[in-house]
């Protein structure tokens, strides 16, 4: 009876989670170990990249869309508590502020709509992990309690992403280091959602 006031993202399983987040650090680190020169040019392409900023700015509008929706069909719908009242001016301006930024917002887009993609999905492993046992857990938002922040940053000034992206692709150490890091914690986040979650 209780589950039926809960949102999307508080019914997704610990585990389930674990497996998607886990593998995707995974894979995405150990491609860029594997093949690292086109990780870095395609690192230091994407400030630049219009098509892929529009792409990836489409899909954070439609998934904020669809957290403000209120329809039976949509099991993303958030409620908004004391501003429920608001829910109509926002599913008005989303569509106005997507076509602004769409349009008109062209220099350093990619790294704004990484950022609000982040803000966005971060949620989801987080809101799965929220005061579940086992400690193990904490894993997910070790992880993601920075990344969130670094997007943060690149919302409110995109040419840190840049600037970083240069500096970053530049060190073969530091390149190497932090994805094997990378791969090495989503491994460790899978083998727990396999094996304890």
């Amino acid at each position: 009876m209780y589950d039926q006031y809960l949102h999307a993202y508080e019914k997704l399983s610990l585990s389930t989670a674990g497996i998607v987040m886990g593998a995707l650090l995974l894979v995405l680190h150990a491609l860029a170990l594997a093949k690292p020169q086109a990780t870095k040019a395609m690192l230091n392409g994407l400030s630049t990249n219009e098509k892929a900023a529009r792409g990836l700015l489409t899909l954070d509008f439609a998934w904020l869309f669809l957290l403000i929706l209120d329809a039976d069909w949509n099991p993303l719908c958030m409620n908004l508590f004391d501003f429920n009242n608001m829910r109509p001016y926002l599913l008005i301006a989303c569509p106005i502020i997507w076509f602004v930024l769409y349009s008109r917002g062209k220099e350093l887009l990619f790294p704004r709509a990484l950022g609000f993609f982040l803000l966005l999905a971060c949620i989801v492993p987080l809101t799965a992990a929220f005061l579940k046992d086992p400690v193990s857990r904490l894993l997910i938002p070790c992880w993601c309690y920075p990344v969130l922040t670094v997007a943060l940053f690149w919302v409110g000034k995109p040419y840190l992403f840049r600037d970083w992206m240069e500096k970053y692709t530049a060190s073969p150490r530091l390149y190497t280091i932090s994805n094997a890091i990378g791969a090495v914690w989503g491994a460790a986040i899978l083998l727990c959602a396999v094996c304890f979650w």
